[in-house]
């Protein structure tokens, strides 16, 4: 395309819930697909359910190329029930079985010693009934239980290359034609890749499922006869009676059974590999890890030098107040940077950052002046469902509600990060954040633009009697320059490419912050030892804690290399 190669990588979706994907199936795509079903000559997803057409009490679901249908069971929550009203099947309870009950998708489980049955309030009545539950694809071995749930779950995945007409259930293959009884409650036949299971439904139980019993040869389970008396468990000097269940830590689920207490962790799963631009995290909430997309990271440092969300690495001279990153979909923030030339006309370098959020104005000022709604504040400063502002090493962070983040040195270096539901809501000098560097320099018009010079000037802000436009650097201006200096910045410079910084080389490279174009070199004598190099991920490697003796030559210096 324009005599440039472009390609494309088609990112593949996380199949978490799906236990049998076809690799290679579907053409248009190189990605695994989940397992669908076909049924009476339709095509069904994976997890569809419907209703048969001539009998409304019997269901039909989709689970992964199997086709289960069963008869439900209507539970009574009340005396006097209506009769079902046409096209439905169970009776209707004039009055909802809860009073916290809203009108809409409300499922409340009733009775209690039985998940499977579920009641659901549509206006002021209710409908509840029990469903057996599908037949899983996987074998036995990979069934997961959870706590208050009805039905197991497929742990893991399995890739088909080629089901070739056959049907899989479990560790077994079967091929068109073969009827097969999966359990005593349930008979199968393979239907061209497709496993057709009918399935019977079990009555509701008034006992816990740890008081049911069923034999070998028998579908449904039954209760137990009661005990005269029920063992109990001594918990935290407490005791609790035979079928507590409780919540010992995150991911381990307890029972106080016959006396003893047995707990169960829910497993994860162990080898995942997330993708380009993810990171296996646990989100708030959850027991397993999962790929999360990383933050959007814009950096900006030096005289000064500007990283894009999408990566795309620009210098900009400009001397006044610009907006550097800005939600223009919702408005829901903005983040100014103040400009000013700092050591010569030539160079600027950030002054000030004013971040606007949620009515919110704090201004980040040099020497770590912080001021909120023009007021100064001191560390650490907490609205609480807005912001908080605090010190973290020798940085200032601002983290908002929003996600928006904020890090500043008190000098030239800052960096804006925002979680991913900001892609393509965002502009300023950070770009768009789209995932393509290419069309960063959309200026305020909206129009792409070619020079950085045109880019910056146009997302100038406030009163212009102060600035200074920026004009592209030349050879002239680098020759102006005290040479002496020149190569001893140059000199100095070269630690970064030096093994004392070696374990960050693999994360960050050292060239582009090394040979960066029209950069110019200050030395400030100061007493600090750490030398930084950041970039999208914020790597930090300190002097002190790589090679002793390189770190002790460097120290003799003195000096901070900033560029």
């Amino acid at each position: 395309m324009n005599k440039q190669v472009k390609c494309d990588r088609e990112i593949c979706p996380i199949h978490k819930s799906c236990y049998l994907l076809l690799f290679g199936q579907e053409k248009k795509s190189c990605c695994d697909m989940c397992k669908g079903c076909t049924h009476n000559g339709k095509d069904y997803d994976n997890g569809a359910e419907w209703t048969d057409a001539e009998d409304p009490c019997k269901k039909l679901s989709c689970q992964e190329g199997i086709v289960t249908e069963t008869t439900v069971h209507c539970y009574t929550a009340c005396r006097n029930p209506l009769p079902a009203e046409p096209g439905t099947c169970c009776p209707v309870c004039p009055e909802c079985s809860n009073e916290d009950s809203k009108e809409g998708d409300v499922e409340l489980a009733l009775p209690q010693t039985d998940p499977c049955v579920t009641c659901t309030c549509m206006g002021n009545s209710s409908t509840c009934m029990k469903k057996a539950c599908p037949v899983l694809p996987c074998p036995p071995s990979k069934h997961i239980y959870k706590r208050g749930m009805c039905c197991p779950e497929c742990a893991g995945n399995r890739r088909l290359f080629n089901m070739d007409g056959k049907c899989f259930l479990g560790m077994q293959v079967y091929k068109t034609g073969d009827i097969f009884q999966k359990d005593p409650c349930t008979l199968c036949i393979c239907n061209h890749s497709t496993i057709f299971c009918e399935r019977r439904s079990c009555p509701p139980l008034d006992c816990w499922p740890e008081h049911q019993i069923k034999d070998a040869e028998d579908c449904c389970p039954r209760c137990t006869d009661p005990e005269e008396k029920k063992a109990v468990c001594m918990i935290n000097g407490k005791v609790h009676e035979d079928g507590y269940r409780w919540q010992m830590e995150k991911c381990t689920q307890c029972i106080c059974r016959d006396g003893q207490v047995q707990c169960a962790v829910e497993p994860c799963e162990t080898q995942i590999t997330c993708p380009t631009g993810h990171t296996l995290k646990t989100r708030p909430g959850d027991c397993c890890p999962s790929c999360v997309e990383d933050d959007g990271v814009c950096t900006v440092f030096g005289d000064p030098h500007y990283r894009s969300f999408d990566g795309r690495i620009f210098n900009y001279q400009g001397s006044c107040k610009y907006i550097l990153a800005k939600d223009c979909t919702n408005r829901s923030f903005s983040v100014e940077v103040l400009n000013e030339a700092r050591y010569s006309k030539e160079f600027s370098w950030t002054k000030s950052i004013t971040i606007k959020a949620n009515g919110t104005k704090i201004r980040l000022g040099q020497y770590m002046k912080i001021h909120v709604n023009h007021k100064p504040v001191k560390l650490p400063y907490i609205e609480l469902g807005v912001l908080t502002v605090f010190q973290e090493d020798r940085n200032v962070l601002v983290r908002t509600n929003l996600g928006m983040k904020v890090l500043w040195d008190g000098n030239s270096y800052l960096e804006v990060s925002v979680p991913s539901y900001f892609k393509d809501h965002l502009c300023g000098l950070c770009g768009n954040y789209n995932g393509d560097p290419k069309d960063d320099f959309k200026a305020k018009n909206g129009r792409l633009v070619r020079t950085a010079e045109d880019f910056g000037n146009s997302w100038r802000v406030g009163k212009m009697k102060r600035c200074v436009m920026s004009q592209p650097s030349t050879t002239d201006i680098m020759r102006k320059r005290n040479n002496e200096v020149h190569v001893r910045a140059m000199r100095e410079c070269n630690v970064l490419k030096s093994p004392v910084f070696k374990p960050c080389h693999k994360t960050v490279s050292a060239v582009p912050y090394y040979n960066w174009p029209g950069a110019s070199f200050e030395l400030e004598n100061t007493e600090t030892t750490d030398l930084l190099v950041s970039s999208q991920n914020s790597v930090h490697c300190n002097l002190a804690t790589t090679d002793e003796s390189q770190a002790a030559n460097s120290r003799k210096t003195g000096d901070k290399i900033s560029s």
